[in-house]
């Protein structure tokens, strides 16, 4: 990959991490800015061959789904580092673990319903759809106004890039939603 295509992504990436987070922001779901776990990240970083592997086949058919659902497992994310984190820190590949139990096109559902304990078919769950749907289509129209070739090498890192994004936008949507929050603090460091 050159210089200038790695200049390309960087610059993609930003544009579409500034664009939800002020889109988020307006809607009342985030303030400004993504709250960050960096071990979170490092799972997300384990598990995206995993993620890609399900997720590249289903792109000319069901694209929302491909990109939509790697925030969803930013959700799970955040749910199990705040409850139960020394049960899931060693696991390997946090993609696996979440579509064992239903599949990849199911995967929506079980997060929901178990760990982000909404029952579906409700008007929260309706809610909850409808944010990450509308995020992966805000997504999905940057992705556009790239004007990438469909099916090439830059798509493919486009989209990995974007899965990368919506993950730490679902981590961030979801600590937010739990009460959690950055506080300025003022360190009076003595010497």
């Amino acid at each position: 990959m050159t210089e200038q295509q790695h200049e390309v992504l960087n610059r993609y990436e930003e544009q579409l991490r500034k664009t939800i987070v002020e889109r988020l922001t307006e809607r009342k779901l985030l303030e400004g800015r993504l709250l960050e776990v960096e071990e979170l990240n490092e799972k997300w970083r384990a598990a995206a061959p995993s993620y890609m592997a399900d997720a590249v086949p289903e792109i000319a058919k069901y694209p929302l789904v491909a990109i939509a659902w790697a925030m969803y497992e930013g959700m799970a994310a955040a749910v199990l580092w705040d409850k139960e984190w020394k049960r899931y820190e060693g696991v390997e590949d946090f993609h696996k673990m979440l579509t064992e139990p239903r599949g990849f096109d199911c995967m929506d559902e079980y997060i929901t319903e178990i760990l982000l304990t909404t029952p579906l078919n409700t008007p929260e769950a309706e809610k909850l759809e409808d944010m990450v749907r509308t995020t992966a289509e805000w997504a999905q129209s940057l992705i556009r106004k790239e004007g990438i070739e469909a099916q090439s090498v830059m798509a493919f890192h486009i989209f990995a890039r974007t899965t990368k994004v919506m993950f730490e936008v679902g981590v961030a949507v979801q600590l937010r939603k739990m009460g959690y929050n950055y506080v300025k603090v003022n360190a009076n460091v003595v010497s």
